[in-house]
Order: C-alpha cells, then structure tokens, then sequence
C-alpha cells in the first residue's frame, strides 16, 4: 500500500494548513517543544514526491548525487536543488507546499464540535475515547508537559486522572465496565534486541493496577503481547500475540492468567483489535491478508472459525468500538480517515461520518458521536451528528495527492526478480571486526570525552577509540575499548595513554608524569525496565596494568616504575517516564559506586544523583551527593573523578563530601535560526548550590570549598540534525580565601548533551 496511499501519513501537514499554521522550513525540520511540528518522514515524502512529479525520475538521483559529493563544499543540498530545478532550495520548498496546499483547499467538515480549548505552548492529545453510559469518556491523555495517563472526562468537561500509563511501545488500550486493559512493555534484561509483553488491567474507580503475563506460548520464548480487550463481565481478557516466527495468533484469557483457548491466523495473515461483543459471547478482530487487503472477522468465543462481516479489501481498519448491537470502527476511505459502523442485526456496514484531517475510534453518546479527531494542536475530543451513509464492498484507498511515485511499471521491479539458489556458508564474527560508523562527545563530570564507535556486521564486538580531558586534573587521554557482547557476562579490553598527570608535592613544586594502562575485565550491563520505571544495573570488574613515566624534575628524582589494581564499579539508575518539556525525570535516582585497590594505593568513590519535581511541571530539582576516600601513602594516586563544587579547581584530599542543589527551569522556547546552521529549540536556567568539605588525615583539618550561582543553557540543533547543548555558568565563592582564586568565576560550558 505504501505510506503515500495512507491519509494519517500525510493528515499532518493538512492540519498545520487547514488551522493557517505557516511554520519556516527550520522549524519543520527541527521539530519544536511548544508546538506540534511532524518530523522529518513526511517531511522528507512531500519534498521528496513533488520534486519527482515536477522535474522527473532523474532529480534526486542528480541532486543526491551531486549533495553527497559535496560540490560545492558549502549547502551542497541546497545548491543541487537550485541546480536541477532552476529555483533556490527556499523556493522549492514554498512550491512543493503549495502544490499540497491547492489540493487540501475548502476540506473542512461542518458540524464538528471541538469539546475541549487548546493549551498555549502546549500539545495535548485525547486518545481511544469510550464513552460511558453516564455521559462521561475515559481516554488516554498525553502532552508535552504531562506523561501519558488514563483519565475520565466528566459530563460536565471535568477531567480527573485515573492512572498513569506504564511504558509502552503502543499506547492503545480497551475499556469496558470499570476496567482498562492495555499491553505495556518488558525488554529481555540482558539482550537488548528481544522484548516482551505484560497485559495490565487498571480499575478505574479506584486506580489501581494489576499485571499478569500468561504462559500463551508452546515454543519456549515469551509472547509479545498487542491490543488487548476485557470482556464486559471483567472475567476474560482477548490478546493478539504475534510470534517471532511471523505468526498471529488470538488468546482468550481468564482474568486469573489461565490460557482458555487460542485461534492462529493462516499463513501471512495478521490479527489486530479483537474485541468482546456487547453479550461476550463473540469476539470482533481486523484482518490483513498477503496482499495488505484488510477485512472484519466474528467468531464465538466456544470456538470455531471466523467470518467475515466484511469482504477484504484495498483499505485501513482499526480502532473498534462496540456499541450494543453496532460496531463502530474507523476506516480510510479516499483520502480521508472517517468512522463507520456495522450493525450486526442488519448485517450492513455504514458510513457514519468524516473530519478533514482523521477521525479515529468514535461511538455514539447522547444520540452524538464522539471521537478523537487528529489537528495541528495534538488529537482533539470532538462530537459529531452522524450520517448513516450505506456502504458498498470495493477498495477505499487511492494515490494521494502525487501520481508517478505509484507507476505500476515501478513498483512491479521485484515481481521481475529471477529466483537462484545460492550457497549458504558460516559467517565469520571477525569479518569487519572494527568497522567504525559513529562519533560522539560525552560529558560525565569532570570528564569530557569523545568517542568513535564501531562494531562488527553481527554486532557482537563493539570497539571505542576515544579521548578524555579530565577538568579536575587536567590531563589529556587517549585510547581504546574493546568489547564482546556474544556472551551473557561480557569481557572487555582497554588500553590508553594518559598525558600530563601531576600532583603537587609542596608549595613550591608538584610531580608531573604520563602513564599507560592495560585492563581487562568483565561486566553485566541489566535492563529491568518495565512498569513505570526505567531500570538499568551496570556491574563491572577489571584488572589493571599501570607503568607510570616521570617528567620534568621527577624524572631526575624517581625512576619509573609499574603496578596493578583491582577496579569494581557498579552503576544503577531508575527513573520515570519524561515528557518533551521536561528537562530531566520528575522523579528518578542514578547511584554509582566505584572502588580501586591494589598494593600501591586504593580509592573509594561514591556518586548520587536524586531526581524531583519542581513547582512548575516544566521544572526540576536535582540533588547531587558524592563521597570519596584514598590512601595517605602517596605512592600513586588514582584518578580524580570527584564531582567538585562549581567554580573551584579542585583539590584531591583524602576525604572529600559533597551535596549540591540545583534548580533547573525553562525561560523560553524561541524555535528560531538562521543560515540552516543553528536552531535554538529552548533556553533555559539552572540556579545551584554546592558545599564540598575536604579533610587532611595528617593534620585533621576540615576545608570548606561552598559556591552558589546560576548557568544558563541553549537546548540547540545544528545543520538542522544533531542536537547540542551548551551553556554559560557564573559561579559566586564563597569562600574567598582560596588562594588566587576571584570569587567572581565564569565558565563557559561545553556541550554536554551529544
């Protein structure tokens, strides 16, 4: 069918024009975090769909070409569009738009009835509403400032919060009778590629939820679990299932997880939406065949085949809805998303009625229809009169809006392929072992990092060549981590070359050296995310190989010389779910824990960082903890990896604590940029105060390094691709004796998000 042929492909830039939203091209192509901007998938198809309709098959392949040789060196993309289409790139993009523009002129629908305002500088969405025979709707609710939660909006257009939504990857669920009952998510706690699913039935006069995951599967792997639906009696739940074998399979399910019965699906056919009928004796579910034609089938819940009360055809159905004896779902039909219905004492199915951008799971309350219809201001609850059109059987779908990209003689290409027989051999791991593809700086204070990533084809050996600069002890280090992922408990190698280490030695000199280090070890990176939380345990172990080499007047002073440590580290961090304003988590911990010892010296180090809300919903209050201890023999010291108070050179002392406090809050969202270059998505502040003590073990004595000030940050995207933010810091101190130090410091902040 292809996404050209889908209308809630395209209905998002329909609504931006429908509602007089006229957006720069930056901004469509950043996004925005006050406004909804699709991203860049339609974005790409319009432009992509009109420059061949206009100037032919041959344009991208000229202008893609010519972009990815970098001639000319500067806007290559932009120059190449002028190139083939004799118009700069800012007015190719105003034609594609108008060229859309003409064809969605006079589509709007009148009678449609928006029930609830818009929020400034916000977007909120009104998902899955059913309603209620007292007038009320629960639906799901979700914004930029609010994470997904179920709520139940009153007769009277009050909105009361049920629940909030554990993590999905879908967040569709099902109501009847006081019950809510959706699939959340569950990864493999080691192997990041393979994920499950938790059924969960919420109770909506009290909020309470309850998980159940039943053992539906005979091939040994838990089933990943879609769009369930609770019986109105509240005692069986149904349950798509589709296999990691391309199977689609119904469960019917007893409340208490007891497997009833199960209905697979032919060869190359998928299940979606099953649904109780009103008397829970039949069960509803879409269909989809080979060839992507969809249709309806009933069956009893005793069991026996399904039927069909649809033939199958070219079309989208989803989000059903029962309704006494009618079935209302939704369906594309000719450019449009509309809501229709089957009613089954009649055996016909109706056109019921239609929104200019999507009308998506709708059904009838007070003699009105109420659904969720899709706008420029996030999926808005709106009702309806409907219409009671009869429907006749054919394909509903058709070419929108361009006409070469879906030329048969195209889009036949594979059908042409001849078939051959080819030999099959085993894949050597080490083919491509290094195959280095990305870069990325990384900030993890005092460390300042950035990284190259590679990995072999079959992604079982993952290698980094990287470069830190330490801003406690400014020293420079470069090197190189290698590691296997193809066993459960993974072994790691690094080894690098450290720059400029010193410590001072007394008030008028300090011992300068460089060093090289071999380690090798093991570590356990754990994923137990589910519920509401994100989890992740890091556990590691290594052995360390250090040979130190001396410089400056060191080196007429001592020889060079080598040791080995132990280093165990561990790192945990759990957090809830984080909507697009939100600057960090309202609410989340992130512990590490980090200890080094050998026969040359040992260290401890502990870090904290504890996540809370503000007293806007936008704001946060970050809590940051730390301890750290090391030996007096001075025979080594280890890294200062201490997160110092701001504004100070930090010292190294045997003892160190810390607590800071940060407050972190948006100024504005200026969605502005210019040249294509910068695009400034918001600017916000941090107001902080940090209180570190250090203690000397020789003399006793107790130093207070104390600073408070405040940072500003610019949330930014560059070549309207990579998102960086960088800031400025003013720190006060506050304890001025620091020997040459102003109490007066500014910092300018390096980017710390990469």
């Amino acid at each position: 069918q292809g996404r050209g042929r889908l209308p809630l492909f395209l209905n998002s830039y329909k609504s931006l024009y429908l509602e007089n939203k006229r957006y720069s091209y930056m901004k469509l192509r950043n996004g925005s975090l006050k406004d909804y901007v699709p991203d860049h998938y339609p974005l790409g198809y319009m432009l992509v769909a009109y420059g061949r309709e206009k100037y032919g098959d041959d344009f991208w392949k000229n202008v893609t070409h010519d972009a990815a040789s970098f001639h000319p060196l500067f806007y290559p993309m932009q120059h190449a569009v002028k190139k083939y289409s004799n118009v700069s790139f800012d007015q190719f993009v105003q034609n594609a738009f108008s060229f859309y523009n003409q064809q969605w002129t006079g589509q709007t629908i009148p009678g449609l009835q928006f029930l609830d305002s818009t929020q400034t500088n916000n977007v909120v969405d009104e998902k899955y509403p059913y309603a209620a025979a007292d007038g009320s709707v629960i639906m799901l609710q979700d914004g930029f400032r609010d994470n997904p939660g179920f709520v139940v909006r009153e007769a009277d257009g009050s909105i009361k919060k049920i629940a909030t939504q554990s993590i999905c990857t879908d967040d569709y669920f099902s109501y009847n009778n006081g019950k809510i009952v959706y699939a959340s998510f569950k990864p493999d706690p080691r192997w990041g590629n393979r994920e499950f699913g938790e059924i969960r039935v919420v109770d909506v006069p009290s909020g309470r939820e309850r998980k159940f995951v039943p053992a539906v599967s005979d091939h040994g792997i838990r089933p990943k679990f879609f769009a369930p639906d609770i019986s109105h009696d509240g005692q069986q739940i149904v349950v798509i299932e589709n296999s990691s074998a391309q199977r689609s399979f119904i469960h019917l399910i007893r409340i208490s997880g007891e497997l009833i019965r199960s209905f697979e699906n032919s060869a190359d056919h998928t299940y979606s939406y099953p649904k109780f009928s009103a008397d829970d004796k039949s069960i509803y579910v879409c269909d989809r065949n080979a060839k992507g034609e969809m249709s309806i089938l009933k069956g009893s819940v005793d069991g026996g085949s399904l039927i069909q009360i649809m033939p199958y055809s070219n079309r989208i159905v989803g989000f059903p809805v029962v309704d006494g004896d009618t079935l209302f779902f939704s369906c594309s039909n000719n450019g449009f998303d509309e809501s229709w219905a089957y009613i089954n004492s009649q055996q016909k199915t109706y056109r019921v009625a239609s929104a200019a951008t999507g009308l998506y799971q709708a059904s009838m309350s007070n003699d009105k229809l109420i659904g969720s219809v899709f706008t420029a201001d996030g999926y808005r609850l709106a009702s309806l009169s409907p219409a009671w059109q009869p429907i006749t059987s054919g394909d509903t779908l058709k070419d929108l809006y361009v006409f070469k990209p879906f030329q048969r003689a195209d889009n036949s290409l594979l059908q042409n392929v001849s078939e051959r027989d080819l030999k099959a051999s085993k894949y050597s791991k080490a083919s491509g072992l290094f195959n280095f593809h990305s870069w990325n700086p990384y900030f993890s204070d005092p460390d300042y990092s950035f990284i190259l990533y590679g990995q072999n084809v079959l992604n079982t050996f993952q290698s980094q060549l990287y470069y830190t600069y330490n801003r406690d002890e400014h020293f420079h280090r470069v090197g190189y981590t290698g590691i296997y992922g193809g066993w459960y408990v993974q072994p790691f190698a690094d080894v690098n070359q450290t720059w400029s280490r010193s410590r001072v030695l007394n008030a008028d000199s300090s011992l300068d050296w460089n060093e090289t280090k071999v380690a090798a070890g093991l570590q356990l990176p754990l994923n137990f995310t589910g519920g509401k939380m994100y989890r992740r345990l890091h556990p590691s172990v290594s052995y360390n190989f250090v040979a130190t080499q001396w410089q400056g007047i060191a080196k007429e002073l001592l020889q060079n010389s080598s040791f080995s440590y132990l280093q165990t580290r561990i790192t945990y961090s759990q957090y809830i779910q984080q909507a697009i304003q939100h600057i960090y988590p309202r609410f989340g911990q992130s512990f590490s824990i980090q200890y080094r010892t050998g026969s040359t010296a040992h260290q401890l180090l502990l870090n904290g960082y504890l996540y809370f809300p503000g007293v806007v919903k936008t704001h946060n209050i970050v809590i940051n903890v730390a301890y750290q201890q090391r030996d007096t023999s001075g025979k080594y010291f280890f890294d200062n990896n201490f997160p110092f108070s701001r504004g100070y050179t930090a010292v190294d002392y045997p003892r160190l604590w810390k607590a800071g406090a940060n407050y972190h809050f948006h100024l504005f969202y200026p969605d502005w940029g210019f040249a294509n270059l910068v695009y400034f998505l918001r600017v916000r502040a941090n107001l902080f105060y940090d209180f570190t003590e250090a203690k000397s073990l020789r003399t006793g004595n107790h130093f207070d390094f104390r600073s408070t000030g405040g940072e500003i940050f610019f949330d930014s995207k560059w070549w309207n691709q990579q998102f960086i933010s960088f800031g400025i810091r003013y720190s006060r101190l506050l304890n001025e004796d620091v020997k040459g130090m102003s109490a007066d410091q500014w910092e300018f902040i390096v980017p710390i998000t990469l």
